[in-house]
């Protein structure tokens, strides 16, 4: 494979677009629409056409193509797959995330990259082999990055609140970025309740964050009944959107609300949810 790696780089979503629009033009009888194709038989297609031999590639299946590649190329090839308009085709993914030998040079490359399409499929790769330590994902949260690769590395800490939870708390302190903050929250609620620390972090964000609902969420999850009383002042003057989730935490911590405790009923979404 070394001697034509100009193959390496072939755009393989065009490849298969092309095989799936021909496999739909010799059976659109079977289907109501392209859309009906798509929904029930697009995924079956797709495991024909890794399994078929293709011109393009010389006449192996994409299978064998990406089988046949040597380990030692493999983080190149993830590179020049992420290049312009091209995307790592899945079966590339799923050949890097059978060596887990790999890991640490993947760990480094996403440490250091900068393109969004690279960090976002070696992230999750990193995540695959079986995960970094802890210190690469709340670095990568606190990089400027895109918010869906901060949400995976997020969702990672939260199974490891309370590791990390001193951690968090010392760069919420460090920080006063709301950003950022809600970030730290977002995993520290998943700590066991009555941290003070804890606490003044949330009713900092419940005073400073325009996200109230996000951050009554956040309040009801970690469980803290002490927040209830800062929640029960917010309801004279909150929106019908916030008043529900507001009670929903209150709920959460064991508190009531009346249902009928504000008059909603000028509030367009108040009218909406009761059909007015």
């Amino acid at each position: 494979m070394s001697d034509n790696k100009e193959l390496y780089y072939i755009d393989f979503d065009k490849l298969f677009e092309n095989y799936a629009d021909k496999y739909y033009n010799e059976h659109k009888y079977e289907y109501s629409s392209p859309e009906d194709y798509a929904r029930r038989d697009l995924d079956h297609v797709y495991h024909m056409w890794e399994k078929s031999p293709q011109v393009a590639l010389g006449g192996i299946s994409p299978s064998e193509f990406f089988g046949r590649i040597p380990k030692d190329e493999l983080i190149d090839i993830l590179k020049g797959s992420c290049v312009g308009d091209l995307n790592p085709c899945s079966l590339l993914f799923d050949r890097i995330a059978s060596e887990p030998s790999l890991l640490n040079d993947l760990v480094k490359l996403a440490k250091k990259a900068t393109d969004e399409k690279l960090l976002a499929v070696t992230v999750s790769l990193v995540i695959e082999l079986g995960g970094a330590d802890d210190g690469f994902y709340l670095d990568m949260i606190d990089r400027d990055i895109d918010s869906d690769i901060k949400e995976i590395c997020t969702e990672v800490l939260c199974e490891h609140a309370e590791r990390v939870k001193e951690e968090l708390l010392s760069r919420a302190q460090k920080t006063d970025e709301i950003e950022k903050k809600e970030l730290y929250a977002e995993v520290l609620t998943f700590c066991k309740p009555g941290d003070d620390r804890i606490l003044a972090l949330l009713r900092y964000l419940l005073a400073n964050d325009q996200k109230v609902p996000y951050i009554v969420a956040l309040i009801g999850r970690y469980g803290d009944d002490r927040a209830c009383a800062d929640l029960y002042k917010l309801i004279d003057t909150c929106s019908f959107a916030e008043f529900l989730e507001i009670r929903n935490s209150i709920e959460m911590m064991g508190g009531t609300v009346d249902e009928h405790c504000r008059d909603f009923t000028n509030d367009p979404l108040y009218k909406s949810y009761y059909g007015l």
